[in-house]
């Protein structure tokens, strides 16, 4: 049984041209796969990759992680012309995954997370980061937000009813999260430093822009995901646009 029902309002598609200068491309992906399609996204991964696997303690973590980085191997080897089993990715100067060697010049970037059987995918000309997350987590707000937020956002989510305390996490969670991984840092980015989660300066779509310590320019929004989820896309710069489509 899937465990993605609310993603069911994303168009079903498959690869077809690369994104364009200003596009980036999201793809939401199912991690729970029957046998014989989890056999062959097994076979496509590298030697290291199954290794990796292999050590997860639980047969429902080691089915998630092949999915998952097979899924991410089919994407890629869509767009970039090549055999998904071929491709070989590296970490970069903060250890965020690109890919290499005959790929390594093509300007495609790409990120990941996965949450429960939920996998969101990320493609682009640019830097992006991603976030999902399932909204039945349980999680000690409080004991979160302190460590996060900046004084101002903290005392916007202080604010929040209690009925409206796990949106309003969230929100402002995931949007934390892609912003950092895209900034290519993760958590060493310095979430307390990255204002995203006020509801003035907002444009129309629910963007957020803002500039890390080089002066360059980010921006992050949610993304639409149904009932459960939450997620955001973030990226450099604030010119591009978003499409979305259900592996």
């Amino acid at each position: 049984m899937s465990g993605i029902a609310g993603f069911r309002p994303w168009p079903a598609g498959t690869p077809a041209a690369s994104p364009a200068t200003g596009e980036v491309h999201v793809w939401l992906a199912d991690l729970w796969q029957p046998a014989e399609r989890l056999a062959a996204l097994a076979a496509i991964l590298t030697a290291d990759e199954r290794e990796r696997a292999a050590r997860f303690r639980f047969p429902e973590h080691r089915d998630r992680f092949i999915a998952g980085r097979g899924l991410l191997r089919e994407l890629l080897a869509r767009y970039l012309n090549r055999s998904a089993a071929a491709l070989r990715f590296e970490p970069g100067p903060h250890g965020k995954p690109m890919v290499a060697g005959a790929d390594a010049g093509t300007g495609l970037h790409f990120n990941l997370s996965h949450s429960g059987d939920g996998a969101l995918y990320a493609i682009s000309r640019r830097e992006v980061g991603v976030d999902l997350e399932r909204l039945d987590r349980t999680l000690n707000f409080a004991a979160i937000i302190d460590r996060v937020c900046t004084p101002r956002e903290l005392a916007r989510f202080r604010s929040q009813p209690p009925e409206r305390e796990r949106e309003t996490f969230f929100a402002c969670w995931t949007r934390k999260e892609a912003i950092a991984k895209a900034l290519g840092g993760g958590l060493a980015s310095g979430l307390r430093k990255l204002e995203v989660c006020l509801a003035d300066g907002m444009h129309a779509d629910g963007r957020v822009v803002l500039r890390d310590a080089a002066g360059r320019q980010w921006s992050v929004l949610n993304l639409p995901l149904g009932p459960g989820w939450e997620g955001a896309l973030a990226a450099a710069g604030a010119d591009w646009r978003w499409r979305g489509w259900r592996l």
